[in-house]
C-alpha cells in the first residue's frame, strides 16, 4: 500500500537555479479548469450510446467513417502480410463461407433500420480465406466490411452451424460498434496513464494497472456481448444454436493442444473470457435461443427468399 502524503504544490528547478512553485490546488480550482472539466463531462455524457440487445451504456465518439478509414489501413497491412495465401473466389470454401455470411447479414441488417445499419449495408463486403493451417485459429471482420478467416478455424467449425457461430460473433462486434468503442476509450486510457506516471514515475506498473482494471475487463465484456448478439443472430438465421456449444467445446480442445490451458486460468490478464465461461453463458441463453429459432419460420419458403440477397456480388 502506498502512503499518502498531503502536499498542495510541487517545486522544480530551472537551469538558472531559480525555483518556481506550481500550486496545484489553485490550478484545479481555477475557472478555466472548471470550464474544461465541465466541457469534457458534457462531451462524455452526450456521446453515451446504448448497445443493441444488451442495452449497455458505453462511450463512443469515433464516427463510422473514421472507423472505416482505420479498417482500410489495417486491410492493406493484412493483405501485404497474407495476400499471397488467400484462396481464390473459385475455391468451394469461398462459396460455403459466403452462403453462411449472406444469411447472417440479411437477418441482422434488415431489422429496425438505423443509420449504422444503412452504413453497414453500403460497405463493400469482401471475404478473404487465408490458407495456412499452421496459424492459430482465428477470424475477424474489419470496420470496412473486409472479412478474414484463417483456414485453421474451418476444421474446428466442421459444419455451417459452427461457421455461423464464428461469423455471427465477428459480425456482432461491428453491429455493436466495438471497434469504435475501443478507439473512443484510447484517449482516456492515455490520459490516465500520464496522470499515474506523474504520481508514481513507473510506467510498467501503470500499464499493468490500467490493463487489469479497465482495458481487459472492457474487452472481455465486449466479447461476451458479441457472443450473446451472435447467438441470437444465428438463431434468427435458422442455424442450430446448440452447435455453438459444440463449436466452443472443440475450440477448448484446440486451445489445450496449443498450450492455452494455463492461460485460461488467468482470465484477469486476458482480453477474452475463458472458453468454459463462454460455454456456460450460451447454455444459459439456450431456452431463449431455441424460442427465437422457432419464431423465425425456418421451414417456410418465404424464409428461403429472404436469404437470397448477395452482399458479395461486388467481389
Amino acid at each position: 500500500m502506498f502512503r499518502h502524503f498531503t502536499r498542495t504544490y510541487a517545486t522544480y528547478k530551472r537551469f538558472n537555479n531559480t525555483t518556481k512553485s506550481v500550486n496545484y490546488y489553485n490550478l484545479l480550482h481555477s475557472r478555466k479548469t472548471l470550464y474544461v472539466g465541465g466541457g469534457l463531462i458534457g462531451f462524455y455524457i452526450y456521446n453515451l450510446h446504448e448497445a443493441p440487445y444488451t442495452h449497455r451504456r458505453r462511450f463512443i465518439w469515433v464516427p463510422f467513417w473514421l472507423g472505416e478509414k482505420i479498417g482500410d489501413y489495417t486491410y492493406k497491412q493484412i493483405m501485404y502480410q497474407y495476400g499471397s495465401q488467400i484462396l481464390p473466389h473459385s475455391n468451394p470454401l469461398y462459396s460455403k463461407v459466403s452462403n453462411v455470411m449472406n444469411k447472417l447479414l440479411q437477418v441482422s441488417l434488415n431489422s429496425e433500420e438505423t443509420h449504422q445499419k444503412q452504413f453497414l449495408k453500403n460497405l463493400n463486403w469482401e471475404i478473404n480465406i487465408i490458407n495456412n493451417d499452421s496459424l492459430p485459429p482465428n477470424a475477424f471482420i474489419l470496420p470496412n466490411g473486409k472479412i478474414f478467416i484463417f483456414s485453421s478455424i474451418l476444421r474446428i467449425c466442421q459444419n455451417d452451424d459452427g461457421l455461423a457461430t464464428v461469423l455471427s460473433h465477428e459480425l456482432s462486434h461491428q453491429l455493436a460498434q466495438h471497434s469504435n468503442e475501443q478507439l473512443s476509450s484510447q484517449p482516456i486510457y492515455m490520459a490516465l496513464s500520464t496522470i499515474l506516471y506523474t504520481l508514481t514515475g513507473v510506467s510498467w506498473f501503470n500499464d499493468l494497472l490500467i490493463n487489469g482494471v479497465l482495458t481487459m475487463p472492457a474487452s472481455r465484456e465486449m466479447e461476451s456481448e458479441a457472443d450473446h448478439i451472435g447467438c441470437e443472430i444465428l438463431a434468427r438465421a435458422c442455424f442450430d444454436p446448440k452447435q455453438s456449444i459444440y463449436f466452443w467445446q472443440r475450440m477448448n480442445q484446440a486451445e489445450k493442444r496449443l498450450g492455452g490451458e494455463a492461460n485460461a486460468r488467468l482470465e484477469w490478464f486476458s482480453s477474452h473470457p475463458a472458453t468454459s465461461r463462454r460455454i456456460a453463458d450460451i447454455e444459459s441463453w439456450m431456452p431463449k435461443l431455441e424460442q427465437i429459432k422457432a419464431d423465425s419460420n425456418c421451414h417456410s419458403f418465404y424464409q428461403f427468399d429472404e436469404f437470397h440477397r448477395n452482399f458479395f456480388k461486388r467481389t
